[in-house]
């Protein structure tokens, strides 16, 4: 089975908060079995942009992270637990980055901010995370426009047929059908049907105004 940060969408493994649900996520996160007695839990996404995105936006703007160290902002990810591991992890794997990285936006809008996300995500996963490099850089761009998160289409409403239309047509196939099982011609059934139709129309459309 795939780590829970894959088969959610959500490469940061962040919780179920308003900021997850401001990208897209479901209003109800999954608690996590991790065994580790913390009621972990993770937030569902239903994109990988989705995803990423709330990664990008947690880590720019909360007041935990932004504008920290690397080294300081990270020691708060990981709740201390292994930190030293993990910024070894990332320096491995984001060319130019150090201990000393500030991560502000500047950062963020950089092709190393994208590198720590793939990293973090690579992190949390425990193997390369699956999201496409188009998906990073796509919601990268989301992000810093300040756009609303990928949403479904409307559903465009049926377009209904007015009554009066609808009864008169009905009444003029009504007609053609006859005019057919009494032996008319084509043309004759056509012209009946049409007739028919048109008269039912007025009747009731006049009826109406009365």
């Amino acid at each position: 089975m795939e780590p829970a940060s894959i088969r959610y969408k959500n490469p940061g493994a962040m919780w179920g908060s308003a900021l997850a649900i401001k990208w897209g996520a479901s209003p109800k996160a999954v608690t996590l079995n991790d065994g580790k007695g913390q009621g972990n839990n993770i937030a569902v996404f239903p994109t990988y942009v989705q995803g990423i995105c709330a990664q990008l936006d947690l880590w720019r703007t909360s007041k935990n992270y932004r504008n920290k160290r690397f080294a300081d902002a990270i020691a708060i990810w990981s709740g201390h637990n292994n930190v030293e591991s993990y910024i070894a992890f990332v320096l491995a794997r984001v060319p130019g980055m150090t201990r000393n990285t500030v991560m502000d936006d500047s950062f963020w809008r950089s092709s190393m901010g994208l590198a720590f996300l793939k990293a973090q995500a690579w992190h949390e996963a425990g193997k390369r995370y699956p999201a496409p490099d188009a998906d990073w850089i796509e919601a990268q761009r989301l992000v810093f426009l300040g756009l609303a998160p990928p949403s479904a289409p409307a559903k465009k409403k049926p377009v209904s047929t007015p009554k009066k239309t609808a009864t008169a047509t009905t009444a003029g196939a009504g007609a053609a059908t006859a005019a057919q099982q009494a032996g008319f011609s084509v043309g004759w059934i056509i012209a009946i049907g049409v007739a028919v139709a048109i008269a039912a129309f007025l009747i009731i459309h006049f009826w109406k105004r009365q």
